[in-house]
């Protein structure tokens, strides 16, 4: 068992550390939406720990709850439009992260290496 797996690629290396980083984030983060955010945040530590140990439900996890996530952020974005710049700059910020794990779980490099290596 092991939290991080150094012989992964780039891009895997990356969603791992960006699936604990997202998942903490989104923890101790507050949303309207507390409840299916703490889903979301399980999923994306679950995973990430999962892709860690070359779980392919890990990938499914994470993938998921990354998924799950930016759509979460994305709807507080559009609920912050109507409360000027300030809220949606606030919101664009927050969006950064998750869209970047999704970005890094979804990229063809991750992808090809979890068909092959993992279980």
């Amino acid at each position: 068992m092991r939290w991080f797996n150094p012989s992964h690629p780039q891009t895997m290396q990356a969603a791992v550390f960006i699936g604990y980083l997202s998942g903490v984030f989104a923890l101790i983060g507050g949303s309207r939406y507390y409840e299916l955010v703490l889903l979301a945040a399980l999923a994306m530590l679950g995973g990430a720990f999962g892709v860690a140990n070359n779980k392919r439900i890990g990938w499914i996890a994470l993938l998921s709850g990354a998924a799950f996530f930016v759509l979460l952020r994305l709807v507080d974005l559009l609920f912050a439009v109507s409360s000027g710049l300030n809220p949606v700059l606030l919101q664009l910020n927050a969006t950064v992260f998750p869209v970047a794990l999704l970005a890094a779980v979804l990229h063809p490099h991750t992808r090809e290496y979890m068909k092959v290596w993992f279980e």
